[in-house]
């Protein structure tokens, strides 16, 4: 269970809308996809995309419960709550799913129903 041993870094980073620090756990040519929004790739895509996120939500946090791995693939699960800008918040499951390469995350996809949101 190496590779997934750093990812208890992630969601913190997420959380502190640390971009820098996210885009240390991936490749240079990482494929990202959240929700429903369609895949991306390359780091300056993928910050430009979680900058804009992180504009419209005040706050965030994760509590993930499950990490499993099999092979290059990382899953981690568990339950994130965001505050929006008028201090309401919105409590989703989240499902991250991670193909590793070289102990970098080389896709990473997110799946969740922040339609609410």
């Amino acid at each position: 269970m190496e590779n997934y041993k750093y990812l208890e870094e992630l969601s913190p980073s997420l959380d502190k809308k640390d971009t820098e620090k996210v885009l240390s756990f991936l490749t240079d040519d990482c494929v990202f996809q959240a929700g429903n929004l369609g895949p991306i790739k390359g780091k300056e895509t993928i910050a430009e995309t979680l900058n804009g996120f992180f504009a419209t939500v005040k706050g965030i946090n994760h509590e993930m419960s499950d990490t499993f791995e099999s092979g290059d693939a990382v899953v981690h699960r568990g339950m994130v709550t965001y505050t929006r800008l008028n201090n309401t918040t919105l409590t989703v499951p989240v499902c991250d799913v991670f193909k590793m390469r070289d102990g970098k995350i080389a896709e990473y996809y997110i799946y969740i129903d922040w339609s609410e949101l």
